[in-house]
């Protein structure tokens, strides 16, 4: 059913941008539809309304509130929400291209976006397909004729097998020919989906068939083949753009070293491992291999790099890239808007063409998924309950497709974001990410934005010493959570207690004072012990210096006086004085006279952040909830339960006891919503540590559901293809 809708949402520009059009007096499209959803959606939207060109959403029954589908100015329904019947049904795309007249189609990424029969099909239909053509998608999809073609055009590629692996004893074969380790990959995989690193002949089995089974349901094809693994490899991409004129520009690289399971978390634009002479050789190989293909519109040329700046071919996908922003933030370029013009007919304008593109600054991107790091990464559905995006700050961009209120789907990729930075170098985007993120407020489903603040303060991180390994070296038992260092805590603790006295202080505003005066004569303003607010320190012309030692000789009782453990009812409590001098608060913890000082302390009960100026540093910690005594605060991605008592209850909390935790160790719990695909035990089985017990599908990818004890299975409480939700028993052991 076709649907038209008002533009209701308003700019859709959110962050930095210093695009300069080049399409501005070109004849483009009248009208374009996108074959996509959600954020890339959205973004191709973007710079097709800033260039005039009237757009065509599609969705998927669930998706009809989606912000895509508000933004643009038509949406045609494709189906239900599985998406081999909406947004991978050809005909179904065709129907919508038909009824909306649109003249061209942008695929976005994932989906149709490198399907050869879909470029096809709008080819025969006179539609233009925003992309490359029929040929080069064909040629470049398929992992093992891609290599052959890479070859043939003098690329460096990677040792392996030419050829499709049958089964599993024969991967087994050409694993042990080839030298382990391998990998075990699907000709048609991408995006992380159809690949296994194996180090042995049972890995190799297991990842052929989980990687068979995941390429078969994602792309249709589950032809397998397997080629040498790369030990401490970076991940370094060349993004190119390539017109119907013989025009082909190489861009500065982009590095996407930080992975999990072959997935793409972190990327940064440059690299601090290329120097000049490899980011041209790099660029021109890319281009030999596009040239070879006959290759138009946007493409990227995946390499792996190991320490010695050798480079290998890895893979080329035909279509614009999740990351892209971070190109077009150091370019200045907007490859949409490119792509848009190369499918129109126009060559690239000359500033492209006439040399090696300069680089502007660094920029980085986080994705920001709907998953939850503290489980193995297991994937998050739910609600946006809260959602507050931080592209007000500087340099930072935020390419979404949701807004608060809306739903983070089991039937789809979990990304809910690209979190993007820019600055003049590494460390002051770097700095501005780590800002962006304590910004960043997502209520509602898990998100990984904890586990990406702790990779961006890790020291190896920082210092740019990177590999495709990096997560798996720094965190080989998953992650467990931030840990804050003693100041950090601290922090912590005075924005607790702040918070606390500020919650408290309407209901005491009008309780009388007593007033003081110090031997340099200034007043210090004491409030009712019963009032839990901060007391008022008047002092004209006095400096830093004069108030620190006027706080170090006034009564120990002047001053707002609470106990906070940063660690929940039953952790170490400290002892929290807090005085106001003018605007600006001081606060002693434990009772130490090195004084915390707070300026600009700006948070409302119910807001959902706490910022301030602590010890001259700028802070923003999450507040997550109210707890019965105190607040759960999020601070760098750490998250504590911070109880705040007066000293009173202080005195009485010593007579509290911790309640009981419940035993689970007798049951395998799902740990994430999905479908039940396999049971690989029955009641009576004896099962070992590490045993298969399931296997879960959700958002597209295969997990294993291991056994965490040894026992005897006493009931499988589930039958393959249950839907289960979050922590639904599996099996129980006697």
């Amino acid at each position: 059913m076709l649907r038209f809708h008002r533009r209701a949402l308003g700019p859709l520009q959110k962050g930095v941008s210093s695009f300069s059009s080049t399409a501005t007096k070109e004849k483009l499209f009248d009208k374009v539809l996108i074959a996509n959803r959600g954020e890339i959606a959205c973004r191709v939207i973007r710079t097709c309304r800033r260039l005039g060109i009237k757009t065509v959403a599609v969705y998927s029954e669930p998706d009809v509130n989606s912000v895509h589908v508000r933004l643009a100015d038509e949406a045609v329904c494709v189906g239900p929400a599985k998406s081999a019947n909406s947004y991978l049904n050809i005909d179904r795309i065709m129907d919508a291209v038909r009824q909306t007249g649109a003249q061209a189609v942008h695929p976005g990424y994932g989906f149709l976006s490198e399907n050869k029969l879909f470029c096809d099909a709008l080819d025969k239909a006179g539609v233009t397909f925003i992309g490359p053509g029929f040929h080069a998608i064909e040629a470049m999809g398929d992992k093992i004729e891609s290599k052959q073609i890479a070859i043939d055009a003098g690329v460096n590629t990677i040792p392996g097998f030419q050829g499709v692996i049958q089964d599993e004893d024969e991967a087994v074969k050409v694993a042990r020919e080839v030298g382990y380790p391998v990998m075990v990959k699907a000709s048609a995989g991408g995006g992380g989906k159809g690949m296994r690193v194996a180090y042995n002949d049972a890995e190799v089995r297991e990842g052929y068939r989980l990687s068979k089974e995941e390429a078969a349901n994602s792309f249709g094809d589950d032809r397998m083949f397997i080629e040498k693994f790369i030990e401490d490899p970076r991940h370094i991409e060349i993004q190119l753009l390539a017109d119907t004129h013989g025009n082909y520009v190489p861009f500065p690289e982009r590095e996407c070293s930080i992975q999990r399971r072959n997935q793409k978390v972190i990327e940064e634009a440059p690299s601090m491992l290329l120097d000049e002479a490899t980011r041209r050789a790099m660029g021109a190989q890319a281009v030999m291999l596009a040239k070879k293909v006959g290759y138009t519109s946007a493409g990227t040329v995946e390499f792996l790099c190991d320490k010695h700046k050798n480079f290998y071919f890895l893979e080329m996908n035909t279509r614009l890239q999740v990351e892209h922003p971070v190109t077009e933030l150091i370019t200045k370029v907007d490859l949409v808007e490119q792509m848009l013009r190369i499918a129109a007919g126009h060559a690239l304008p000359a500033h492209l063409t006439s040399g090696p593109l300069p680089i502007y600054g660094w920029a980085m991107e986080s994705r920001v998924y709907a998953e939850d790091p503290l489980r193995g990464f297991l994937p998050s559905i739910g609600r946006l309950l809260t959602y507050d995006e931080p592209h007000h700050l500087p340099g930072v961009r935020v390419d979404s497709g949701v807004t608060e209120g809306s739903d983070i789907s089991m039937h789809y990729d979990p990304m809910i974001s690209k979190l993007v930075t820019h600055g003049k170098d590494r460390k002051e985007c770097l700095e501005r990410m780590k800002f962006a993120l304590d910004h960043y407020v997502i209520r509602g489903p898990g998100n990984n934005m904890a586990f990406m603040q702790d990779v961006y303060r890790h020291p190896r991180f920082e210092s740019g010493n990177i590999t495709t390994k990096f997560i798996a070296e720094e965190y080989p038992d998953g992650f467990t959570g931030v840990k804050l260092d003693a100041e950090q805590t601290h922090e912590v603790i005075v924005a607790g207690a702040l918070m606390h006295l500020k919650a408290s202080r309407s209901s005491n505003k009008n309780k009388a004072a007593q007033v003081w005066t110090t031997a340099a004569g200034t007043t210090v303003t004491q409030l009712p012990e019963s009032f839990q607010g901060v007391v008022a320190l008047e002092a004209e012309n006095a400096t830093s210096s004069d108030v620190l030692s006027w706080l170090n000789t006034l009564p120990s009782t002047v001053g707002s006086h609470v106990f906070v453990s940063a660690h929940g009812p039953f952790g170490e409590a400290h002892a929290v004085r807090a005085v106001a001098v003018g605007s600006t608060i001081y606060a002693s913890v434990g009772g130490s006279s090195n004084w915390v000082i707070v300026n600009d302390f700006d948070w409302s009960p119910k807001a959902p952040l706490f910022s301030a100026d602590i010890s001259a540093n700028r802070r923003a910690l999450q507040v997550l909830k109210k707890l019965p005594e105190g607040f759960q605060i999020q601070h760098h991605g750490a998250v504590h339960d911070v109880i705040v008592r007066s000293p009173k209850e202080h005195e009485l909390s010593v007579y509290m006891k911790p309640k009981p935790k419940v035993d689970l160790s007798r049951f395998v719990l799902c740990p994430m919503p999905g479908l039940l695909v396999s049971v690989a035990v029955q009641a009576g089985d004896h099962v070992q540590i590490g045993q298969e017990v399931a296997v879960v599908e959700a958002m597209k990818m295969q997990n294993v559901i291991r056994a965490s004890k040894k026992g005897i299975i006493k009931a499988v409480l589930h039958p393959a293809g249950a839907a289960l939700k979050v922590d639904e028993i599996i099996v129980e052991f006697e």
